[in-house]
C-alpha cells in the first residue's frame, strides 16, 4: 500500500512539472503588442496582418488571392485570457464568422495559434 503511494503521488508530480501543469503556466506572458504587423507562413503564400485599431486582412495566393482581394476581419484579445484571441471573419456574401483563437507562441519573429473553429494551426513569421 505504501508503494502505490509513493507511485500516485510521483505521477500527481509528473503531472504538475509537464506542460505547465494543472494550473497553468505564468511563465508563459504573451506580449501582445507583437501581435501588430504583417504575418507569413514561412512559404510565403498566405499571409495576415494585424492593425493596431482591431482591424486586419488576410490572402492565400495558393488560392490565387492577392492582397488587394484580402479578406477582411476584425480582432480582439480575449479580455479573460492572456493567451486568446476572437478573429472575426467578413464575408463576401454578408454575416460575420466568429473564431475563437488560442495563441501558442507570440514573438517579434514568430506567431503560432490555433483556430478552433478550424480545428488548424497557423506557423507565421514576420513578413517584411
Amino acid at each position: 500500500m505504501k508503494k502505490l503511494s509513493l507511485i500516485a503521488l510521483a505521477l500527481i508530480a509528473l503531472v504538475f512539472t509537464s506542460c505547465g501543469g494543472l494550473i497553468g503556466n505564468e511563465d508563459a506572458e504573451i506580449d501582445k503588442s507583437q501581435i501588430y504587423g504583417r504575418w507569413m507562413t514561412t512559404d510565403g503564400q498566405y499571409f495576415e496582418v494585424y492593425y493596431s485599431d482591431g482591424t486586419g486582412k488576410s490572402w492565400d495566393l495558393r488560392d490565387d488571392v492577392t492582397e488587394d482581394e484580402a479578406q477582411k476581419f476584425t480582432w480582439e484579445f480575449d479580455e479573460e485570457s492572456d493567451d486568446k484571441f476572437f478573429q472575426y471573419q467578413e464575408m463576401e456574401i454578408g454575416g460575420i464568422v466568429p473564431q475563437y483563437c488560442n495563441i501558442l507562441e507570440l514573438t517579434s519573429t514568430t506567431f503560432k495559434y490555433n483556430n478552433d473553429a478550424f480545428r488548424a494551426t497557423y506557423h507565421l513569421v514576420r513578413a517584411e
